[in-house]
């Protein structure tokens, strides 16, 4: 899969909102909410890893999701 290129193409990390309009501008329909539900119970939903502060802010690596995004996509001829 092709990465499209995004404003936040600099970025290292990214919040999660962030992240939702990356993989959105990647072509998956991604809210923010629902990474949260991936997320949830220590990523046993299945999404992008992701890093938390003690002050429970999350973020996500810009390379690490695309990564994930290449794992879990398919081509189809």
């Amino acid at each position: 899969m092709k990465i499209a290129p995004t404003k936040f193409d600099k970025q290292e990390y990214l919040t999660r909102g962030e992240c939702a309009e990356f993989l959105r501008a990647q072509g998956l329909r991604m809210s923010e909410r629902h990474l949260g539900n991936l997320a949830a119970n220590n990523n046993a939903g299945g999404g992008p890893p992701y890093y938390r502060t003690r002050w429970t802010r999350v973020f996500y690596n810009r390379v690490e999701v695309i990564e994930w995004i290449k794992e879990h996509t398919e081509h189809v001829a």
